[in-house]
């Protein structure tokens, strides 16, 4: 990680988090995934799949490379069970479960309707995002947009505008944080109109940051609310270790 002499600063009225990669890293369990899957089927190349498809649906991915397979109810069954088959291969971002809980509770006990202002949107499906949620203590989140909740997945952007109708920040004016690794996610994230941290724990910071990331770092350990604005609802975040961030987000300071 660089350690920046000025902090980054960046104020938002909601936090949208992806989960493979962003909250969980869950490459080794996905990798191995790819890998027996890919055993009985000469005409899936697993590395390929591994080195290109981070961030995009499973069905999606089934459904170029072994169409045959691509059986919806069959695909939930196959995502479902990698947190078991699988999941020792996994583990939390770090500073990730700190930064979700600090959203959820300046959400409850600092603003006026104590609505929560977070949202998780991930390409995986609800058995398998619950499953991960549950590793690492993090309960569901009133708006959790999973694959089934969209019929087109990263890099479009439907999810996380789904989230921002939801939280009741549509309007093009809100400002929305999207904490992604992928550059599907962040693609997604950019043309739902929101600000991107880019989490380098799937792909170098010079990609992370050339697909588009306004603020890009190796994990969450250096994220802290500092304070909440009643009048204009506005969370106050601050970084203190980055790769890269935007001029603007250095001025703030």
């Amino acid at each position: 990680m660089t350690i920046q002499n000025q902090p980054a600063i960046f104020y938002v009225n909601a936090a949208l988090f992806d989960c493979d990669g962003t909250l969980v890293n869950s490459t080794g369990a996905i990798s191995e995934f790819w890998r027996d899957f890919g055993k009985t089927r000469p005409h899936v190349n697993p590395d390929e799949i591994i080195r290109t498809s981070h961030g995009c649906r499973t069905f999606d991915v089934i459904a170029k490379w072994s169409p045959e397979d691509a059986e919806e109810q069959q695909v939930t069954k196959w995502e479902a069970s990698i947190p078991d088959t699988f999941g020792h291969f996994a583990k939390a971002i770090p500073g990730a479960v700190e930064l979700v809980k600090s959203f959820d509770k300046f959400s409850k006990e600092a603003t006026e309707d104590q609505k929560q202002r977070w949202a998780i949107v991930t390409s995986g499906t609800l058995p398998l995002a619950t499953k991960w949620l549950n590793l690492l203590t993090i309960e569901k989140p009133d708006c959790f947009i999973t694959a089934e909740k969209v019929t087109k997945g990263k890099p479009h952007p439907m999810g996380y505008r789904s989230a921002r109708d939801t939280l009741g920040f549509e309007h093009d004016d809100a400002k929305v944080v999207v904490f992604e690794d992928a550059p599907a996610g962040i693609t997604a994230g950019k043309g739902a109109g929101a600000m991107i941290v880019g989490i380098c724990s799937t792909y170098d910071p010079e990609k992370v940051r050339k697909a588009g990331a306004d603020i890009v770092v190796d994990d969450l350990s250096s994220f802290k609310i500092v304070g909440y604005n009643k009048e204009s609802n506005e969370f106050k975040v601050q970084v203190l270790e980055y790769h890269y961030a935007n001029e603007e987000y250095l001025q703030n300071a």
